[in-house]
């Protein structure tokens, strides 16, 4: 690949060097920052003269520069795309007078809320600069959001466009052919000594590490919600821990009993251990006083996807802190028995999926007998080679993202394929490579985080509801989105805190069935007794009268309503 190098002395941020200063971003280019924190997306929003639309691979960094750049320039006001944010906002933002539009956001609200504000696309695709920042995450994590894609084909229809990251990955599709690739390229020394210690106990080897570091501010970068519950949990560490993942983390970690956990960053909240999810490996600058360190966890044998590519992510985590940090520490176990596949193989591999695939719906195009669609319907929307494919198409950003998955679990097989994956990038690593064998296994140690069952989930839910309600001068409700999720993953539970008396609900012991059995009794009960209210209300006014009053003899008319009186007003 041929690349336009762009010096970058020691300093020095982009906003200050050709061609950025005269000529600002080239279009249909892909730039390679080489290193994170130089300041182009500053410089985009900042000083760069065109309108511009930026995507941003998550909210925390949106919010984070909308935040810093309107306060320190309020002239010159940026518009950040998020929840809450609709498209009234945006059209709003658009008839201001700020000179130069510039909106944040992520590939979501790109797609739902920016698309939709302007009635005639090609004011956009002609007037607006696309910005698709930390592009490499496209390929990283489209298979499990496939939303980070849908953009693309828009992005091609802008007349001014352009890629950036620090960890660029290469693209197959065939439209990025003729793009332009910038090297900007450091002209000093900005590797970072790392230490890489490979171990058959994460835990263990994290506990004797941090025992030994004695450092009052640990930032921990492991892609694994249930990883990090353990860790905290094995290490005793619950009480000055703090974790920071999506909201749908915030509410697994809830029901496990954990609470420090938030979807927000702030530098305020950091304590002495500090767990970051993938959410937070790349784009967000986190600007503190001082230098922690930072260890990055990865555990092959029970989370898998926690496994991280020294050519990416780990280059994204070391650069997160823009003041620096004291150390830099990658821990982590393999697994032998990891199947991975060369670039060519996975490619002869895919091509063999897709022909079976395509195969099937020929068949299925062919076939007259009902049972036979049913059954070739059936293999087709359930085989693993349907999610390649949008719109009859392959995806390509989808087979990028196989062959890339499959590069990285070489690395795990065994410590000298990683060791070389870090050598390779010694421009970034002054790598230090150390074996620690423990006496405990991963196994042993991670069956903390399977302890709970199905029923004790249950009871921390319906405690957690029972709490929030409202008492009397207090008011105790969290957050709408997170309560949201409980109700959506717990409903049963939600039920039986709205209709069932808490006697009720633990003699059920939590049992679903036996918990469905008594909400369905509840409601039918609620409506008899709404049903005998209303008679009541009727029978009250009704005059007293020794005749048939709706066919309802005089005796039998005053023992009805000494009934209802026992329980009707009582209600």
């Amino acid at each position: 690949m041929k690349y336009i190098v762009i010096p970058l002395l020691k300093g020095k941020y982009i906003s200050e060097i050709e061609p950025f200063k005269t000529k600002g971003l080239d279009t249909d280019s892909i730039y390679i920052k080489e290193i994170t924190g130089c300041g182009i997306t500053q410089y985009a929003i900042r000083d760069f003269k065109e309108n511009l639309i930026e995507i941003l691979p998550n909210v925390p960094v949106i919010e984070g520069k909308q935040a810093e750049h309107n306060k320190k320039f309020p002239d010159k006001k940026i518009l950040g795309v998020y929840k809450g944010v609709d498209v009234d906002d945006i059209l709003e933002y658009l008839a201001s007078d700020v000179e130069y539009k510039k909106i944040l956001t992520t590939p979501e609200g790109f797609i739902y809320k920016v698309l939709k504000a302007f009635d005639n696309l090609n004011d956009l695709y002609n007037n607006f600069f696309l910005l698709y920042d930390e592009c490499e995450r496209i390929i990283t994590d489209v298979d499990y959001r496939g939303d980070i894609a849908a953009p693309i084909d828009d992005f091609f229809k802008f007349k001014r466009k352009a890629m950036v990251s620090a960890t660029v990955l290469p693209f197959s599709d065939e439209r990025f052919k003729n793009f332009k690739y910038y090297k900007i390229e450091p002209q000093y020394n900005y590797s970072k000594p790392c230490k890489v210690i490979a171990t058959n106990s994460v835990v263990t080897s994290l506990d004797k590490y941090l025992k030994k570091l004695k450092s009052d501010h640990v930032c921990v970068f492991f892609n694994s919600i249930i990883g990090i519950y353990s860790v905290i949990q094995a290490l005793n560490i619950e009480s000055n821990s703090k974790v920071f993942c999506a909201q749908e983390s915030v509410a697994k970690l809830l029901v496990k009993g954990y609470k420090n956990a938030s979807s927000n960053f702030n530098v305020k909240d950091l304590v002495k251990y500090n767990f970051f999810s993938s959410r937070y490996f790349s784009a967000l600058d986190m600007k503190v006083k001082y230098k922690p360190d930072i260890v990055m966890l990865t555990d092959v044998v029970f989370a898998e996807h926690s496994m991280l590519d020294p050519h990416t992510e780990c280059i994204q985590i070391a650069g997160r802190f823009r003041n620096g940090i004291n150390s830099l520490t990658h821990i982590t176990n393999f697994n032998n028995e990891l199947e991975s596949m060369s670039h060519d193989d996975s490619q002869t591999y895919l091509k063999g999926c897709f022909v079976i695939y395509e195969g099937f719906k020929q068949s299925y195009d062919r076939e007259k007998n009902k049972g036979g669609r049913d059954m070739l319907k059936k293999a087709i929307d359930n085989s693993p080679a349907a999610a390649f494919f949008v719109n009859n198409k392959v995806n390509t950003f989808m087979v990028d993202n196989f062959i890339n998955e499959e590069r990285v679990k070489g690395y795990y097989q065994e410590f000298e394929q990683l060791k070389a994956a870090y050598k390779n990038k010694k421009r970034y690593f002054k790598s230090k490579f150390k074996t620690d064998e423990c006496a405990l296994s991963d196994q042993s140690l991670f069956k903390l985080s399977q302890r709970q069952s199905k029923k004790e989930k249950a009871m921390i839910v319906y405690g957690l509801f029972e709490s929030w309600r409202s008492r009397v001068n207090k008011f105790v409700f969290p957050p709408d989105e997170l309560k949201n999720t409980l109700i959506s993953n717990y409903p049963v539970v939600w039920q039986a805190h709205l209709y069932l008396d808490k006697g009720i609900v633990y003699e059920t012991d939590f049992v679903t069935s036996k918990l469905i059995s008594a909400i369905e009794k509840a409601k039918r009960i609620d409506k008899l007794r709404f049903l005998a209210i209303k008679v009541y209300e009727i029978l009250m006014i009704t005059p007293v009268m020794k005749k048939p009053i709706l066919k309802i003899n005089y005796k039998k008319y005053t023992t009805m309503k000494g009934l209802l009186h026992e329980w009707a007003p009582a209600q």
